[in-house]
């Protein structure tokens, strides 16, 4: 972790029991959420779209946490970016499954920015050879050399004098 510039935790909560419909209360949600962290909230925004999606984002020094909650299906899904890679994101995630009351979370974790060595930021291949003109060479390939193992098959004493003639 020390050759990136921060962390990106993607979580997803099923089944959620919490009925966060109030921008007072997805405020509190983000405000309990970065409390254990220690990190003061500098903005929050929310955003409504027919009480079908709630999006409420708040925005600290070195973070931003995103939740957007679907109150019909009982998810929540949420993003935690930190430019702080001393930031515990688990922590953040273990009080907003008890603040939202899920039975079952799926989380993943990115570095974001990784400067890592160099061998990985290279393309895996440099040839620009489609897959379908690589079928063809082979295909290719393999014709020529079945066909010169059934001229040997076929005239094994006529392949014997070339190879001499060949050697001298």
């Amino acid at each position: 972790m020390a050759n990136t510039l921060g962390k990106h935790l993607l979580i997803d909560f099923y089944n959620c029991k919490a009925e966060l419909t109030t921008s007072d209360e997805l405020q509190n949600l983000v405000k309990k959420a970065f409390e254990p962290v220690g990190m003061p909230i500098e903005g929050i925004t929310l955003y409504h779209d027919d009480a079908e999606e709630l999006v409420c984002i708040g925005v600290s020094k070195n973070a931003h946490l995103c939740i957007h909650i679907y109150p019909q299906l009982a998810y929540v899904a949420v993003d935690i970016y930190s430019f702080n890679n001393d930031l515990n994101a688990s922590h953040v995630m273990s009080t907003l499954k008890v603040i939202l009351g899920s039975d079952r979370i799926k989380a993943t974790s990115i570095r974001r920015g990784d400067f890592g060595s160099l061998r990985d930021m290279r393309p895996a291949r440099k040839s620009k050879i489609t897959t379908v003109r690589r079928m063809k060479n082979t295909g290719s390939r393999i014709k020529k050399t079945s066909a010169r193992m059934f001229n040997i098959l076929r005239h094994p004493q006529k392949m014997r004098r070339s190879r001499r003639i060949k050697k001298k």
